[in-house]
């Protein structure tokens, strides 16, 4: 089935059932808020946000915790550095970090970090929530701990992978990744309320869940995310800075130097198929797992609508930001509640390819 976004950037009225279906699944109490839009290469097509609260009011403005979304982000930063030179992806990490240049370690490259197989294990949610460690903790915890496996043998979800390619970062330009990000991708693309959440008040949505039992443990979690914003998982943002990020991956903007985000060449090298015969658990089976340069390939990995060029990644939050490149299509999801039901993300990306295919 051909999809092509053309005939919604025509008439954004073709989405409205899928709109509407999000809108009652909002309302049945299935997910306390939902955030859905569409886009392409020439950005926003269609948007909205639905609240199942009359006290909570959201709109488009309204900054969402996008989670582990943040990960293609950073690593899109990142690569920035290898299309310079600054970095290589084959080379050992312990060429920036002494830490690593011991045993296995030795033989960690970024690509394992960004590919979720060097072996460097996850720090404990429990940890986190009971200590809240600062980022220079969870930066030495990451470096110190032993490997779980030799790299490259398997694949193992690593959030506290981010920590040390934060490290690198900051060790090859002198900047804090937070600054880093900001100058490179957030000015540029204007994606001004993904930078700098603490400035966005009460625009930012409260997250339901995040393992605290009260009101103010919640608020105190979220207060904590904010202030260290982890590289693998921290920022906030809003679907228009999404579809903008997802319009300059699907068309790079030339800039003085090179491109925004990245050189054509670079994206399309982060979208390949790098995992192809590793064996990872994945939705809890021991399983062939796909997977980018800090990009997930969930059209190979499951049997779900797009095309294999898809670049995805999802958050602990509901979040999801989906690019199929061979559809010309940015689909952002995002809600507001810890690990939630994602029958309704579903729902909604079956709907817009079910659109999109017969126009």
């Amino acid at each position: 089935m051909a999809v092509d976004t053309a005939p919604a950037r025509l008439d954004p009225r073709l989405l409205e059932p899928v709109f509407e279906q999000l809108r009652e699944r909002v309302r049945e109490g299935i997910v306390p808020a939902a955030a859905l839009a569409v886009g392409d290469a020439d950005g926003p097509i269609r948007s909205a946000v639905f609240s199942s609260s009359e006290r909570l009011r959201l709109d488009e403005r309204s900054v969402f915790f996008l989670a582990s979304v943040t990960k293609p982000i950073f690593a899109t930063a990142l690569m920035q550095l290898v299309e310079e030179g600054r970095l290589e992806l084959s080379a050992p990490v312990a060429s920036h970090l002494s830490e690593f240049a011991a045993g296995a370690k030795a033989r960690v490259t970024l690509w394992h970090l960004l590919t979720h197989t060097s072996g460097v294990p996850d720090t404990p949610a429990d940890v986190i929530r009971s200590r809240r460690p600062s980022v220079r903790r969870m930066t030495r915890l990451a470096m110190e701990a032993p490997l779980n496996f030799e790299p490259g043998t398997r694949w193992e979800y690593c959030t506290a992978s981010y920590y040390v390619m934060a490290e690198i970062m900051r060790r090859v330009t002198g900047l804090d990744y937070r600054e880093f990000l900001r100058q490179r991708l957030f000015l540029p693309l204007n994606m001004e309320s993904t930078f700098d959440p603490r400035s966005q008040g009460s625009r930012i949505v409260p997250v339901k869940g995040v393992g605290a039992d009260s009101r103010i443990k919640r608020y105190l979690l979220l207060r904590y995310v904010v202030a260290i914003a982890p590289p693998g998982g921290g920022l906030f943002g809003t679907v228009g800075d999404l579809l903008t990020f997802g319009a300059a991956t699907l068309r790079p903007r030339p800039a003085e130097r090179g491109y925004l985000p990245l050189a054509p060449e670079t994206i399309e090298l982060m979208g390949r198929d790098h995992t192809a015969g590793v064996i990872g658990v994945h939705e809890g089976q021991q399983r062939p797992v796909h997977h980018g340069l800090g990009w997930h390939k969930p059209t190979l990995m499951d049997h779900r609508p797009g095309s294999e060029r898809v670049v995805a990644h999802g958050g602990a939050t509901g979040t999801s930001l989906w690019i199929d490149p061979a559809a010309n299509l940015v689909f952002v999801y995002l809600t507001n509640e810890w690990d939630p039901d994602r029958t309704p993300r579903e729902e909604a990306l079956r709907g817009v390819y079910e659109v999109l295919g017969r126009g």
